[in-house]
């Protein structure tokens, strides 16, 4: 039998993998995940660390449930499970950036853990490295479809809009990370599509 408390000591396997994921997000975002530590994590879902680890065997795994969480859920925001049509491709990525937003915990949580797998030996290298492929290749394959429909800026290709793109969007998040009063991630990223699309978003 389990409580109906948010968090405490007999919440049930899924909800308390749940809620473990959910706090190793905001430590690993506040920290990152060297001096985020299994045992902070624990305390903000009311556990000790020894039990943490009954779910998640290691601080390793833990940090690989995070990240395949926030691929998931940034698919779900995207719809990559659905066709998006070229003219609506621009404002499939200004949801996610807009989901972000609301989340600040999110982009904290991508671009420390970012920063830190440039290091050696880092748990998440890997996966950033294959992030970054697949980013590119989905953004490639977006601007694809819109050049085919003859809906990017002249003298863009789809190539450039892909990588401009990805650069744009984690250096506006880096600096809204050091600053963030002084710039807004989404309006960066509309004046971006403007200058390289012919949608409006």
């Amino acid at each position: 039998m389990t409580t109906t408390g948010k968090r405490g000591p007999y919440r049930g396997t899924a909800a308390r993998r749940r809620e473990i994921v959910d706090a190793a997000a905001e430590v690993f975002g506040e920290s990152g995940y060297r001096a985020g530590s299994l045992k902070d994590i624990a305390g903000r879902v009311g556990i000790d660390a020894s039990s943490l680890l009954h779910h998640f065997g290691s601080k390793h795994v833990l940090l690989e449930a995070v990240l395949a969480d926030k691929v998931s859920r940034d698919a779900q925001a995207l719809h990559w499970d659905e066709e998006i049509e070229p003219a609506e491709f621009p404002a499939a990525l200004i949801r996610l950036a807009e989901r972000n937003a609301a989340n600040p915990g999110v982009i904290g949580l991508y671009t420390v853990l970012l920063a830190e797998s440039t290091t050696v030996d880092h748990p998440s290298a890997d996966f950033f490295r294959d992030r970054h492929a697949t980013t590119r290749r989905d953004f490639l394959r977006g601007f694809d479809a819109m050049a085919e429909a003859g809906l990017l800026a002249e003298d863009v290709t789809p190539q450039e809009a892909a990588l401009s793109t990805l650069a744009i969007w984690d250096g506006a998040q880096t600096q809204w990370l050091l600053d963030p009063g002084a710039i807004e991630v989404v309006a960066v990223l509309r004046g971006h599509f403007r200058r390289i699309t012919r949608v409006e978003v």
